[in-house]
C-alpha cells in the first residue's frame, strides 16, 4: 500500500475573480516544480477551514517537518490559497477543521523512473462537499477517475436511495446517519459520517451509492481480502504532477 498520513473539490479552471484573490501559504523557499495544493473556496459566504497534518518522518524540505499537527489553513469566501508544501511532503488536509472529508496526499514519488503523486479522500471522520484532483487535468497513471471526494454528498446518496426497498431504507434512517423519507418516491434530506457509523451505513455510502472515497480505510465492507492495504488502494489515485487542487463548494 502506498504510504499516506492521517486526511475537500477540484477546479480545473480558475475564474479571474479567484485568481485575483489568490494567497500563498506554506514554505517560502519553493521552486516552480515543488509540490503545491491550491485550496479553492467557491462559496460566496462560508469560510472554509482545513486541519493540516504532516507525517512525522517528512524531510526537512517539507512544510512543518517533524511536526504532526500544523496550523489550520483558512480560505475565505471566493478565495484561492496556494499552499506550498515543499519536497517530500506526505500529509493531509481535513475539511471543517478536522470534522469533514480528509484529503490525503503523498508527494514522494515512489515509482523509479516515473514520478507519481498519490492522493485520496477519506470520509470515515466526516463528509463535506469537497473534492481533490490534479490542478492541470494531468493524465492519471492508475484509476478511472481524476477527482476524489464528492461535490454534493447528499445528491450522490439520493441517486442510490431509490434502489433500496423500504425496509432497508428505514433501517438506515434508524441509524441517524441519514435523514429523509422512505418508499419509491422517498428522498434523503441529510447525510453524515463519523467513526462510529454502523457497517450498514458504511456499506451504503461505499458500495451502493459508490462514493468516490474510502469510508473505512483498508477494511471496506464487501471487499474480501487479507491485504487491507489493497482494499484501501482501491480508492487511491495517482498523477504525474506535483500540483493538486482541493475545492470546497
Amino acid at each position: 500500500m502506498h504510504s499516506f498520513a492521517i486526511f475537500t473539490a477540484v477546479a480545473i479552471t480558475f475564474s479571474f475573480f479567484s485568481a485575483v484573490l489568490a494567497h500563498t501559504q506554506g514554505v517560502s523557499n519553493y521552486g516552480p516544480d515543488d509540490p503545491v495544493v491550491s485550496l479553492i473556496n467557491t462559496s460566496p459566504s462560508q469560510t472554509h477551514v482545513y486541519k493540516v497534518e504532516g507525517n512525522m518522518d517528512n524531510p526537512g524540505t517539507a512544510y512543518g517537518a517533524g511536526q504532526g499537527a500544523l496550523p489550520a489553513a483558512t480560505v475565505l469566501p471566493g478565495e484561492t490559497v496556494d499552499f506550498h508544501l515543499g519536497q517530500g511532503f506526505i500529509g493531509a488536509f481535513t475539511a471543517d477543521n478536522g470534522a469533514g472529508s480528509r484529503f490525503e496526499m503523498n508527494f514522494r514519488g515512489d515509482s523509479p523512473g516515473e514520478y507519481k503523486t498519490w492522493y485520496n479522500t477519506d470520509m470515515q471522520f466526516g463528509m463535506t462537499n469537497t473534492t481533490i484532483g490534479p490542478t492541470h487535468g494531468d493524465k492519471q497513471i492508475n484509476g478511472k477517475e481524476s477527482l476524489a471526494g464528492e461535490q454534493d454528498c447528499l445528491a450522490k446518496a439520493n441517486t442510490a436511495w431509490g434502489s433500496l426497498d423500504e425496509s432497508a431504507q428505514q433501517e438506515l434512517l434508524d441509524t441517524g446517519y441519514l435523514e429523509g423519507s422512505t418508499g419509491k418516491n422517498g428522498v434523503l434530506t441529510s447525510v453524515h459520517m463519523d467513526k462510529q457509523a454502523e457497517d450498514k451505513v458504511v456499506d451504503f455510502f461505499q458500495n451502493i451509492a459508490e462514493f468516490n472515497a474510502y469510508i473505512v480505510p483498508g477494511s471496506v465492507i464487501g471487499v474480501e481480502t487479507d491485504d487491507t492495504g489493497a482494499a484501501a488502494d482501491r480508492f487511491s489515485w495517482s498523477v504525474k504532477t506535483k500540483a493538486l487542487t482541493i475545492t470546497g463548494y
